[in-house]
């Protein structure tokens, strides 16, 4: 049903943002196998001939268990439970407007660049490490800044689905928040000092190339304390 309204209104192609992985699989599953959808036999062919010419490359792809999904249905789920392979594949033919619909889970975001017309928010939450929590604001703005293909849509929409876990009212308050604070993931460790000094061969080099790092920016003032007290 989502997918036909999106279509009435001329909103495909979409980025469908889903909580978990075994619902982006079971949504993709559930849109190729409506008999109702409008399908394009042109792009179908399309897709087969690209999926054919990828999967020569690709071997581990050809039994992929969504190959009818994406094929025929013109739509996939992507996620990182699929191989590196699939989801290049994937991301691929939406560059091209071969797929009316992707169902991603939130983390995609921030790691994919394939921008849609539309993108579909389900969820106030996101499914973490240690269980559920409520989407972060620099989360969202990835997801709705998704909308809008460039040099094809003067405008990009987000659409915000109905249902038991959403909560339009929080949505609102995150899209007005401002990003939340960068945080540097890097851990200096003996092994990566001993791999950049074997890739470098000087310490100096090394030195050098850390301090270009978002982490050295974070703990700057850190460093010249201790530095001042040797």
């Amino acid at each position: 049903k989502l997918i036909k309204a999106l279509r009435t209104n001329n909103l495909l192609p979409a980025i469908v943002f889903l909580p978990t992985r075994r619902k982006c699989d079971e949504a993709a599953t559930e849109v190729a196998l409506d008999k109702s959808q409008k399908t394009d036999s042109e792009k179908q062919l399309i897709r087969e001939q690209i999926f054919e010419e990828f999967a020569a490359e690709n071997p581990e792809i050809k039994r992929h268990k969504h190959r009818k999904v994406l094929i025929r249905g013109g739509v996939a789920a992507h996620h990182a439970g699929h191989i590196p392979a699939w989801k290049l594949l994937i991301e691929k033919m939406m560059s091209k407007g071969l797929l009316n619909a992707i169902f991603a889970t939130s983390t995609v975001a921030a790691g994919v660049d394939f921008p849609a017309r539309t993108v579909v928010i389900t969820n106030a939450d996101a499914r973490g490490n240690d269980g559920w929590r409520t989407l972060r604001a620099s989360e969202l703005q990835q997801m709705t800044g998704r909308a809008g293909r460039r040099g094809k849509d003067n405008v990009g929409f987000a659409v915000l689905a109905p249902g038991q876990f959403q909560n339009p009212k929080k949505i609102a308050e995150l899209l007005k928040s401002p990003p939340d604070e960068l945080q540097s993931k890097f851990r200096s460790t003996y092994t990566s000092l001993l791999n950049l000094l074997d890739a470098f061969k000087s310490f100096g080099q090394v030195r050098e190339i850390a301090e270009k790092s978002f982490a050295f920016r974070e703990t700057a003032h850190q460093i010249d304390k201790l530095e001042k007290l040797r």
